[in-house]
């Protein structure tokens, strides 16, 4: 195994060890109430009096000071400067603004659907397209049931969208489709996870605050302490590093499709969480969806691992500064 300068090892583990795949399905689960508390809290913090540039400014500042040391610990010697800025639009700026322009124009309801639902099938798409992963007949009729899922729950929530919703169902959509491309990037680039994470948040924060600071309106300076402390530990802490984190873990374990799949269950933890917290009673036809969408992940995820790409090894003469 190629090793840094400083001992680090520069590739993630291989998939296959009975150990490795526990470590990735426990960040699965991570990732299923990451994402789930993402839709809600940020929902709530634009509907108070924080705005969606306030939000995002928390999320890349705390982040990226958060994984700075480990930027700097890994270095960029070893990733080239398209990749990684590719790595940080897509699983930061792309991704952030999209989702949250999104949750400011649709209702959570929308987002926990669009943005968190459609992961599995963009992810499956791009793999397939590119032709990194096989089709099995299993996996295929999971991602059948898990596409009729969010088809029902989609019809039943947008059955009644405005001109305004629609723009935002939109943007929901964009960073569905920029996170899926992150994650098999992430896997192609076969970075080790806290690395990814730290190109991610990192130069999203140097990309980000210039142009926030130069923002007019700015409301974090007027906001409540509560509502920057919760928006900034949960925006900051969990989603900016935390969520990149265990995702990349994830992805690094069991391959950016099988991870992706995780995400499948998001609309109906939203949903239950929603029952509880909010006393919204989803209709027939969202239950429908989400018992279509939890079988077809159980499906997809118990069935034999697909043969899956590894990653392409670069020339040894781009990986500057590594020693045997």
């Amino acid at each position: 195994m190629k090793r840094t300068k400083i001992g680090l090892p520069l590739r993630t583990p291989e998939r296959g060890d009975p150990q490795t795949r526990i470590v990735g399905i426990l960040c699965g689960i991570a990732v299923i109430l990451l994402f789930s508390g993402f839709t809600l809290v940020s929902r709530l913090g634009l509907a108070s009096s924080l705005k969606l540039m306030d939000i995002a400014a928390l999320r890349f500042a705390i982040g990226g000071l958060l994984m700075l040391p480990v930027l700097l610990r890994y270095g960029l010697a070893a990733v080239r400067w398209r990749d990684a800025l590719a790595l940080a639009f897509t699983g930061g700026l792309g991704f952030a603004l999209c989702a949250y322009a999104g949750f400011r124009l649709a209702p959570a309801s929308h987002g926990a659907v669009l943005l968190h639902g459609t992961l599995p099938l963009f992810t499956f798409a791009l793999a397939w397209q590119s032709a990194s992963t096989t089709v099995t007949g299993r996996r295929a009729c999971g991602v059948a049931a898990i596409f009729l899922g969010i088809l029902a729950m989609a019809w039943d929530t947008l059955a009644a969208s405005t001109t305004r919703q629609w723009l935002g169902d939109g943007c929901l959509l964009l960073a569905s489709l920029s996170w899926s491309t992150y994650g098999l990037l992430a896997r192609r680039q076969g970075l080790m996870p806290a690395h990814a994470a730290s190109i991610v948040a990192v130069l999203s924060m140097t990309s980000f605050l210039p142009v926030y600071l130069m923002w007019p309106g700015k409301a974090i300076l007027i906001a409540p302490w509560t509502e920057l402390l919760l928006q900034g530990l949960f925006q900051g802490v969990l989603i900016g590093a935390v969520s990149i984190f265990v995702y990349s873990r994830a992805v690094a374990s069991l391959g950016a499709v099988e991870t992706a799949l995780f995400t499948a269950a998001v609309p109906g933890v939203t949903t239950a969480a929603a029952y509880f917290l909010l006393q919204e009673v989803p209709s027939v036809i969202a239950l429908i969806g989400v018992v279509a969408v939890t079988l077809g992940m159980v499906v997809s995820m118990t069935g034999s691992a697909p043969r899956v790409c590894p990653p392409a090894r670069r020339p040894h003469s781009r990986r500057r500064g590594l020693s045997r």
